[in-house]
């Protein structure tokens, strides 16, 4: 009996159409989904990842700016006796100042932290395998593609992830972009987590090198129908 594979038509087009663009000729496309991310994943460091890229403010955005640069200078000129007064350029309050941002980024540190352990309190461990291994580079090439990965597919060759580009808060229109692949010929497993919090679902990736990561939706229907996929050979 022929085995029944889940075709494009049949998924949600908010979850196929975004891949369409990112196939290779002769691509198919089995399943896609949304992709919740694991706080509890392991930060990459410093020395892994790519060099940030200023994002280019939209011809909206920089209106907005024009306008509120010009009502903010025109308060802020009142000030600028202030501003230059030997207060200001005092050495110790320049240091107090660098103190202040450094306090800031610590209380940021430990805010992520602490999410960090919330999620791993819950789902346990979400990673296993250094950064040179099949786990470790995946994460390093979704975190250095840059964007928010919101999007999960399975084809007949490849486990894709693609990333939201767009950072507007007037036009909330995602613009895809890709963030990470492997190939099937890679993958030796994909389990469910027996684990789920709030309808969420999480499945772990095991990869042939003996690495894996945890993956997710945020609907457990999704991430149960994404396993099966892959279990039914679709």
């Amino acid at each position: 009996m022929p085995v029944r594979r889940e075709e494009p038509r049949r998924m949600k087009p908010e979850y196929r159409d975004c891949f369409l663009p990112f196939l290779q000729p002769g691509e198919r496309l089995v399943i896609a989904c949304d992709y919740f991310a694991n706080a509890a994943l392991p930060s990459v460091p410093a020395e892994l990842r790519a060099p940030t890229v200023p994002h280019a403010p939209s011809a909206i955005e920089e209106r907005v700016r024009g306008v509120l640069g010009s009502a903010l200078g025109a308060v802020a000129r009142p000030l600028g006796a202030v501003t230059n007064s030997r207060l200001v350029n005092n050495p110790l309050a320049r240091a107090a100042g660098r103190v202040g941002d450094r306090v800031e980024r610590t209380v940021d540190a430990l805010d992520h932290a602490a999410d960090r352990a919330v999620e791993k309190a819950i789902w346990g461990t979400v990673m296993d395998g250094g950064w040179n291994s099949t786990a470790g580079r995946f994460l390093v090439d979704l975190t250095n593609a840059g964007g928010t990965p919101r999007r999960q597919a399975m084809t007949d060759s490849r486990l894709i992830l693609l990333v939201d580009r767009n950072t507007s808060w007037r036009d909330t229109t995602p613009r895809w972009d890709f963030g990470v692949a492997v190939s099937r010929t890679d993958i030796a497993r994909i389990n469910p987590h027996p684990k789920a919090v709030g309808g969420r679902g999480r499945f772990d990736v095991g990869f042939t090198d003996g690495s894996w990561i945890a993956l997710g939706s945020a609907v457990r229907t999704h991430m149960e129908a994404f396993v099966s996929a892959w279990n039914r050979g679709a």
